[in-house]
């Protein structure tokens, strides 16, 4: 794989006569996007450009110079742009986080634990992942501008030739035009979020009449015990905003048997109004069982107003997993491509990055991310900044190395 080297030119005229090493990403071999550089530059105030260096020190001056982040209060808005990393998460079987505080352009040394309670980083990393602050006293959200919309074609599908001749610095121009004029209602703003892997997708709301009704048309697959089982929900009565009663369409594949595709869908109703405590469902037997029997999804038992019945949510076992049934539909499970179907547990973070993806993979069969030069707007609780991850590898080609440039706007 070709190297492409990148250099980005400025000169320091009033704040400074040092140079600073740019790292201008671009990819190589090692699994991921094929341009990594390494070039020195220096440091323009007309372009407000900083550079943030790789340095695992918690100190601020380790990633950036400490004079020039201070001289920045001086530049009027927009503020400098920041060229960080590469920033390493390690390998692929020991990743590790990397935190980011945008405020101050400063790579955190903090754990997992710390980082869950910690307020001072708003973007984090782990190989592939990219995380938001959504715990932050004020959560950290983004926004996607949609600039890169002439990578994809009219059916939405990446163009390999444009991902491939892309470089951080043929993408400057995109980042360069956003500006403060680019920021969205705050609404528009979305942070990393907690969601059930079925939890209340399996029915219809009407917002005009009200009316809830099954969604037939939604299945859902449960690994739970071993084996598989899809499941749909294809009636529902209600009492109030409680659930009365639900009939589940069950196809069960038995590993153990031997079963290679799901079995005739049988129908199951469950009566749950009134109930006096969650309905547990084993879908080995399809039958409705107690808390101490074996189960593996149930609904809990609710009291809205006057009405006792479900509540209009399904959850998983806490050793189950599960995904929503395929597109064209699953006739069976493969259980040795589990580890590729994205099943989830019960409950699980749902990211900003992984629904608007900085990346594109194996665009020519060879392993690679290559990024899509998305511009983000990462709206912290002091400001807004533009970013855009340039690239996922080090000067050598080693993945799992972020570098990426952003701007307060």
């Amino acid at each position: 794989m070709s190297y492409r080297s990148i250099t980005q030119y400025a000169k320091l005229t009033a704040l400074t006569a040092s140079c600073f090493t740019l790292i201008a990403c671009g990819g190589g071999s090692g699994g991921g996007s094929s341009k990594p550089t390494t070039t020195s530059s220096s440091v323009s105030s007309s372009s407000s450009l900083v550079t943030s260096s790789s340095s695992s020190s918690v100190s601020s001056s380790s990633m950036v110079s400490s004079s020039l982040i201070s001289s920045s209060s001086s530049v009027a808005s927009p503020g400098p742009v920041v060229n960080a990393g590469p920033l390493s998460t390690g390998t692929s079987n020991a990743p590790v986080y990397v935190y980011y505080d945008l405020d101050t352009a400063t790579k955190l040394t903090l754990t997992e634990a710390e980082a869950a309670t910690n307020s001072d980083w708003d973007i984090a990393f782990r190989r592939t992942k990219v995380y938001l602050n959504a715990k932050a006293k004020t959560p950290v959200k983004a926004f996607a501008t949609g600039n890169n919309a002439d990578f994809f074609d009219a059916s939405k599908q990446p163009i390999k030739e444009k991902f491939i001749a892309a470089t951080a610095e043929s993408e400057l121009v995109d980042f360069t035009a956003v500006t403060a004029t680019a920021i969205p209602a705050a609404t528009s703003f979305i942070t990393d979020k907690e969601e059930r892997v079925i939890g209340g997708k399996f029915y219809n709301y009407n917002m005009t009449t009200h009316v809830v009704t099954a969604a037939a048309d939604k299945s859902f697959i449960v690994f739970s015990d071993g084996n598989y089982t899809k499941i749909r929900a294809k009636s529902l009565t209600s009492a109030g905003r409680t659930m009365s009663s639900i009939t589940l369409g069950i196809s069960f594949q038995d590993i153990a048997r031997g079963d290679t595709t799901f079995l005739a869908e049988v129908d199951r109703t469950f009566d749950a109004v009134a109930c006096t405590g969650n309905i547990y469902i084993d879908l080995d037997t399809q039958t409705k069982v107690s808390e101490t029997d074996p189960w593996d999804i149930y609904f809990p038992c609710v009291t809205v107003g006057t009405d006792t019945g479900a509540s209009f949510e399904l959850n998983i076992a806490a050793d189950a997993s599960a995904i929503p049934d395929g597109s064209p539909s699953y006739t069976g499970i493969d259980k040795t491509t589990h580890n590729f179907l994205g099943f989830q547990p019960n409950l699980s973070t749902v990211l900003f990055f992984d629904t608007n993806p900085w990346y594109q993979y194996n665009l020519e069969g060879t392993h690679l991310l290559y990024s899509q030069y998305q511009v983000y707007l990462v709206k912290t609780a002091t400001a807004t900044y533009k970013l855009q991850v340039t690239s996922y590898y080090n000067e050598t080609g080693t993945s799992g190395n972020y570098s990426f440039r952003f701007q307060s706007l």
